[in-house]
């Protein structure tokens, strides 16, 4: 990742989320609850009692599996980091009673309910807001105007009327407990989302950068330029290798910004030489003058790529 993502504070959304994870807590731990007001009369209650109903009958390995996803798989840095290994529905299945067949089927119905329905209700969209209200929320705290995984397209403000999809970075459909959770749901552009990265499970490829690490990130692009051919381009990164290795395989990266360096490069020598021209100076000056002004607010105005190819030259 280009930047890393700010975590911020949403105590609404965070409040649902603990509630929906407290209930799945104590039908785990066979304790008896209350469902909140909030969920009388609406799908989810008779759902999440169909998941109860079937988990109480399932045998006590199975019991015992689920609850061991549970417990990793809301562990999403752990998992990026690879010291957790998460739980699939695939694992969950394999060689399970019908009971238990039922109960994982109930769970899909409520992950799936979750992200598609839950902040649709009246409600909670008054108490709680709208996916697109927690849009707005992250654009104005994390993003750097444009998609930190591929540096290029600039992502939807909070002003505008739609907003970016929310990628679910461990893909809900294989892994349960994950639809409605906040660090693994985040905005990224339409391209890297549904382009490159589609159906693919980061996780699949080997450690993963956790899009709210806290570590400074020092990765930066390096061109190989000969006789204004781009012949090569990579990332260089002492901190972040085995990332930056799955960051290419599931986005495709390395391409996506030869391509886009490609194109514009003329553009940017172009400048360059105009410069020369206007301010009567040397090529060498011309060029570091365009260097030092793109180190500043580097995300925008794609001024990073910039810097790198002009560096190259």
């Amino acid at each position: 990742m280009w930047y890393f993502y700010n975590e911020f504070e949403n105590e609404e959304l965070e409040g649902l989320i603990n509630q929906i994870n407290s209930i799945f807590t104590d039908i785990i731990t066979s304790v008896v609850f209350e469902y909140p007001s909030w969920m009388n009369g609406i799908k989810l209650k008779s759902d999440f009692e169909e998941f109860k109903g079937a988990f109480e009958l399932s045998l006590p390995e199975e019991r015992e599996k689920l609850a061991d996803a549970f417990s990793k798989n809301i562990q999403v840095e752990n998992i990026c980091n690879m010291s957790v290994d998460p739980v699939s529905y695939e694992d969950l299945l394999s060689g399970s009673s019908e009971k238990f067949e039922r109960c994982i089927s109930a769970l899909k119905t409520i992950q799936n309910y979750l992200y598609d329905n839950l902040l649709k209700l009246k409600g909670l969209v008054e108490e709680v807001g709208t996916l697109k209200n927690y849009y707005e929320k992250f654009y104005e705290e994390s993003i750097e105007y444009v998609c930190p995984f591929c540096g290029i397209r600039p992502m939807l403000t909070s002003k505008d009327q739609f907003r970016e999809a929310f990628d679910h970075y461990l893909p809900r459909s294989k892994y349960p407990f994950v639809s409605l959770l906040r660090k693994n749901l985040f905005p990224i552009c339409h391209t890297c989302n549904s382009t490159y990265k589609g159906d693919k499970n980061p996780r699949d490829y080997g450690k993963v950068f956790y899009p709210f690490t806290r570590e400074d990130n020092d990765c930066e692009p390096f061109f190989t330029i000969r006789m204004g051919i781009i012949e090569n381009f990579e990332i260089t990164s002492q901190h972040f290798h085995d990332e930056v290795e799955t960051w290419n395989e599931v986005f495709g990266i390395k391409d996506q910004l030869k391509n886009f360096a490609e194109v514009n490069l003329s553009g940017w020598m172009s400048n360059v030489s105009e410069a020369v021209g206007i301010y009567n100076i040397d090529l060498e000056t011309a060029k570091n003058a365009e260097i030092e002004r793109c180190k500043s607010n580097k995300m925008q105005g794609h001024k990073f790529i910039k810097k790198a190819a002009l560096e190259a030259l």
